[in-house]
């Protein structure tokens, strides 16, 4: 199968990966760069620079070669939302046109300023309302979506799909032959995205709408200096202790408390998971994301939610080529979830 290019743009940065024989079980990926964004270029998964982001991305063309014909994008934001829903029984092109209609109440966004889609999980039978598909109602505003997949558009590239990035997470950390129910938590600059996969399938999701920025901003608003400054001592301290230096106690206090708001967010969320599911509680967290690269948390987040907590490793279902393997893309496990995702299962429609 012809080669495609994985895209996602983030935050912090642009992440592109070429992929050859996606959607097959051995893909193997050619090549990959993580090419940083200057700090507001992209705000919650919308491109608010597009002259910068543009450029960055001829660049993906332009010095490494990246093919545009076939482009698949992966799409985050924390203004993101997932519902369970069921709706009842039709083909799923129609259900899809009835969203509008029927979407109206279920979720807390402008429903004629959203994207709406319907992931069916199962059939169910209700004996009020008949044969019923069970599934996730996602949406999301329409106008963050189309201003990133235009840029990349106007770089050159072919959309040829767009994913959320929670599903291509699911595919990607998904195992049909789990039994235990398991949970993605991808911590991102703008959001957390939790994701419950229940025998290898998305059961459950949710944006906690907090992820690494905060802990970078708490910093920089507390010591008075730059993101990129306070992005530096995040990822030097971490969750570890730190004496004898004020300003680096500080912004370890900062840390703590900021990360401990987050690791709220993410208990309550997977507590109402389990509350409602109490037959298949979450016996463990597989976490990703570029926030998951804090030092210390794992244990700290598997202390305060009383699970185990693993981190996730992306490059299981592929083969990698020498290229990447030079580049030493290991080191780039937690940020490329989304991305890989991106190519595993069935070709999108």
């Amino acid at each position: 199968m012809r080669a495609i290019t994985a895209l996602s743009i983030g935050n912090d940065a642009i992440r592109a990966a070429v992929i050859d024989d996606p959607y097959t079980d051995s893909p193997t990926i050619k090549h990959f760069q993580a090419i940083p964004l200057p700090t507001g270029a992209v705000v919650d998964g919308e491109v608010v620079d597009i002259d910068v982001v543009t450029g960055i991305l001829k660049t993906l063309v332009e010095r490494f070669k990246f093919p545009r014909e076939n482009t698949a994008l992966v799409y985050s934001s924390r203004r993101m939302v997932f519902r369970e829903a069921d709706f009842p029984f039709m083909p799923l092109a129609d259900l899809r046109s009835t969203l509008p209609f029927q979407a109206k109440g279920m979720i807390p966004l402008p429903i004629d300023e959203s994207e709406l889609d319907f992931v069916p999980m199962s059939i169910v039978n209700n004996e009020q309302e008949g044969k019923q598909l069970h599934g996730i109602l996602v949406a999301t505003l329409r106008s963050g979506l189309e201003k990133t997949a235009r840029t990349a558009e106007e770089a050159g590239f072919v959309i040829t799909s767009i994913d959320a990035g929670p599903f291509a997470l699911a595919r990607l950390f998904g195992d049909a032959n789990q039994t235990q129910t398991e949970a993605v938590v991808n911590v991102s600059g703008n959001c957390t995205d939790v994701i419950v996969l229940k025998n290898g399938k998305p059961a459950y999701m949710r944006v906690v709408p907090s992820g690494a920025d905060d802990v970078s901003d708490g910093i920089a608003s507390a010591l008075s200096i730059s993101f990129d400054d306070a992005e530096r001592i995040k990822n030097q301290i971490g969750l570890q202790n730190v004496t004898g230096d004020e300003r680096l106690e500080k912004a370890e206090e900062v840390i703590r408390e900021t990360t401990a708001q987050l690791i709220v967010g993410i208990r309550n969320t997977l507590n109402m998971y389990d509350v409602d599911h109490a037959d298949s509680p979450i016996s463990g967290i597989i976490l990703a994301g570029a926030g998951a690269r804090l030092i210390g948390l794992p244990p700290v987040l598997a202390s305060s939610i009383n699970k185990v907590v693993r981190i996730g490793d992306p490059f299981v279902r592929f083969k990698l080529s020498k290229e990447v393997e030079r580049q030493n893309i290991v080191a780039h496990a937690v940020d490329l979830g989304g991305v890989l995702g991106l190519v595993i299962g069935k070709k999108p429609r």
